[in-house]
């Protein structure tokens, strides 16, 4: 739950409504998991990058994730499990996997029982991290299984180099679009603020300054741990694919606690998948 900006009075009133639900044994606990929901969606929306890699789109409830495909391409996608999936080139309508990303924070009685919310709200961001980072490996792995053998340039010498880069940026421009996003490690970044690397002026100049890079070629610059770091993927200004959407949080109350731990079961069910695999590049890195 939120508790930015609350009063004291405001937070003394929230705290008696948890000390109240929980101790009413008639549905205390699913106020109390209903309660905490929204905070937890918007923590798992403030900095998961599935929405940024391709397209959200909000299923209506209980809807499958149908969608187009041309014939000249493979869709891809995530299915149960996490493998990844891909269709026959000739199909003309794909369905991807509704599969749901979990998480299952847990907190002990006395935070309930004494009201504590810090300790609940550090709950919330657990709660929300775990479900955060299985949405963006989940993206990070979907791009990276379509990308095309034909779109995808290899650096040697066990380090990113801006020739690589730029040839791999090259292919994307080639189809009269342009590289909206850079997804890579931590690594692969330092490789782009070594001395090796060439950069424009302008972003040169804001290394020198800021000692960061958040741009490079006009594509933003995303560093995410669940990116491989012997890779770099390339996406353009035009949608390459969905994250389907078809339940946004749900949290219920464990139906089975311990004798000193009260737990939660949070829940999304999304789809993921590549419908233009052609308009992605990747670099590879080798030794």
């Amino acid at each position: 739950m939120n508790v930015k900006g609350l009063s004291p009075r405001e937070m003394e009133a929230l705290s008696a409504e948890i000390r109240h639900a929980y101790g009413d044994k008639n549905g205390g606990m699913m106020a109390i998991a209903k309660a905490i929901a929204p905070a937890i969606y918007d923590a798992i929306e403030e900095k998961e990058i599935a929405s940024l890699l391709l397209s959200q789109h909000n299923l209506p409830r209980g809807e499958a994730a149908k969608y187009d495909k041309i014939k000249e391409v493979k869709a891809y996608w995530i299915a149960k499990g996490g493998q990844v999936h891909q269709s026959n080139l000739n199909d003309e309508e794909v369905e991807f996997t509704i599969d749901r990303v979990a998480s299952y924070p847990t907190v002990d009685i006395s935070v309930l029982q004494n009201g504590d919310l810090y300790r609940l709200t550090d709950m919330e961001t657990w709660a929300a991290d775990a479900i955060r980072k299985q949405l963006n490996r989940r993206a990070i792995n979907i791009v990276s299984a379509a990308a095309p053998e034909e779109n995808i340039v290899t650096a040697t010498g066990g380090s990113l180099t801006s020739g690589a880069l730029n040839e791999a940026i090259a292919i994307i421009e080639d189809k009269d679009l342009a590289v909206r996003y850079l997804v890579l490690r931590g690594a692969r970044f330092n490789d782009m603020r070594g001395d090796g690397f060439d950069l424009d002026p302008v972003t040169e100049r804001e290394l020198m300054e800021k000692g960061i890079i958040k741009v490079y070629a006009g594509a933003s610059i995303i560093k995410n741990a669940a990116a491989d770091p012997d890779e770099v993927l390339l996406l353009p200004d035009e949608d390459v694919g969905k994250y389907a959407i078809r339940q946004t949080i749900a949290v219920e109350p464990d139906k089975q606690p311990s004798a000193f731990k009260v737990g939660f079961v949070c829940w999304m069910e999304v789809a993921m998948g590549v419908l233009r695999p052609d308009r992605l590049a990747k670099v590879v890195i080798t030794s």
